[in-house]
């Protein structure tokens, strides 16, 4: 949200160490941040963010009003496994790597490829993973690939864009349309 809508970093924090040194210009940090507050910009949204957790969805509800994001960011309660997504949806998501979360991952991240693939079409989805391997098992050809760190984990940002029947059959449709 603070991408989307070009909020500096930090920009709503109460204070900073620095407002201490002895030659703090409090007039120049106040220049500073209304230029930050000039250069924020409008998005087309709501960000929608669920999870199927009530104590997570209680966490991030907490993160969202720290950060003052109230007005972009809509929280509620869902199951990516069961709900459905209309067609134009930009999903994002982080699934467990097996680090801290002791799951079956190959299962689990079939499970994501299967569920993308029958409840998600028309959706464009991007999935960071520090498990490489599992990344297998989700049964899709992504179309990017991007190498990023988590910490001093190696993942990988990952897209999908979701359509219907094969990627051959997709083309060819597309392709008679321009």
């Amino acid at each position: 949200a603070m991408i989307a809508a070009n909020i500096a970093p930090n920009l709503n924090r109460p204070e900073f160490g620095f407002e201490k040194w002895p030659n703090y210009d409090n007039a120049l940090f106040e220049m500073i941040q209304e230029s930050c507050l000039k250069k924020m910009r409008e998005f087309e949204g709501p960000i929608i963010a669920r999870d199927a957790d009530g104590y997570t969805l209680e966490k991030a509800k907490e993160n969202v009003k720290n950060a003052n994001l109230q007005d972009f960011i809509k929280l509620e309660k869902g199951d990516f496994f069961r709900d459905h997504q209309s067609a134009q949806a930009f999903l994002m998501f982080n699934p467990p790597y097996d680090e801290r979360i002791e799951i079956d991952t190959d299962a689990f991240y079939k499970s994501i490829g299967d569920a993308l693939k029958q409840r998600y079409t028309g959706s464009t989805a991007w999935m960071i993973t520090g498990n490489l391997d599992a990344l297998k098992s989700v049964g899709l050809r992504p179309s990017r690939k991007i190498k990023v760190y988590n910490g001093k984990l190696e993942a990988r940002f990952v897209k999908y864009e979701m359509y219907r029947g094969t990627k051959k059959l997709h083309k060819l449709v597309d392709g008679d349309k321009k």
